[in-house]
């Protein structure tokens, strides 16, 4: 067993090994169910010639118990061209049907592909599950830590660009900590990520760090936030990006949630729009 190999089935067992723990940690009441849902249109150039536009509307559950918490959503997507694809770390300039262009690509030079004639420009994507174990509550000394174990299921369309036709999983870990009115996040996940037919996608680090600030008694919040990863297309800078939000909370135990991004690399899209919303069921 090579040493790629090696890595990929611990990073498995190790994600495994996460979401065993925390179904084993989950009481027997006390369980919160919220509906999760977001409308988000990004377009970009990336490193392409032409620019894609693309249109999420993502539809989720999310169940907390305890320390444990089990997320589960999907995508429905339509998109411009066929030559991005959703991943387990976003959208990415695959190329799509085209991706050995991408592959071959020489510097910095654009990518010319084909104008796009015809294709189908909608559909689901993957299925993205999401595990979370609270390791300890946050206290006056230290932040609360969350082990974190995510699953993207091969199951959209991958001529489309709704899929990449493979597994894509991480582990990590996220901290947060809260001084007066403003909280503090910071999380780090290992993802593998499945290869494209002419394409590889190597296996890379996400991270990210965020600082809010709540007010009105925490029904309204604003937030800024960085996100980045290690290379994931050989001779192609890596995704980052800056976000603000802010968010107010309707009724106990719902929230709406209003985000800007903004692309920091070639492989990024230029800007991102969002409205979110989370309600308890």
């Amino acid at each position: 067993m090579n040493a790629r190999r090696v890595k990929h089935v611990t990073l498995a067992v190790a994600a495994a090994g996460a979401i065993v723990l925390a179904l084993a940690a989950v009481p027997a009441a006390g369980a919160t169910l919220t509906y999760t849902g977001s409308v988000q249109m990004a377009r970009g150039t990336y490193i392409f010639t032409q620019p894609t536009n693309g249109y999420f509307f993502f539809n989720g559950l999310s169940f907390i118990s305890g320390p444990f918490t089990l997320t589960a959503s999907i995508p429905l997507i339509y998109q411009s061209t066929p030559y991005v694809s959703y991943t387990g770390v976003g959208v990415l300039p695959s190329g799509g049907t085209e991706s050995s262009a991408v592959s071959q690509r020489q510097g910095r030079e654009p990518v010319v592909l084909p104008e796009v004639v015809e294709f189908k420009q909608y559909g689901f994507g993957d299925p993205l599950i999401t595990a979370g174990l609270r390791l300890w509550k946050e206290s006056a000394a230290a932040p609360a830590v969350e082990l974190t174990a995510q699953v993207k299921l091969p199951l959209a369309d991958v001529d489309e660009g709704f899929g990449t036709g493979k597994t894509d999983y991480s582990a990590g870990v996220s901290v947060s900590k809260r001084l007066g009115s403003v909280f503090l996040f910071a999380d780090a996940a290992y993802w593998i990520l499945g290869d494209l037919p002419e394409l590889e996608l190597q296996d890379a680090w996400a991270y990210g760090l965020s600082v809010g600030h709540a007010f009105s008694g925490g029904k309204y919040a604003f937030m800024a936030s960085y996100s980045g990863y290690t290379e994931v297309i050989a001779g192609v800078a890596p995704p980052s990006s800056l976000g603000l939000g802010f968010s107010v909370k309707v009724g106990a135990m719902s929230r709406l949630m209003l985000n800007a991004t903004f692309g920091l690399s070639e492989s990024s899209s230029d800007l991102s729009l969002s409205v979110g919303w989370s309600i308890g069921l």
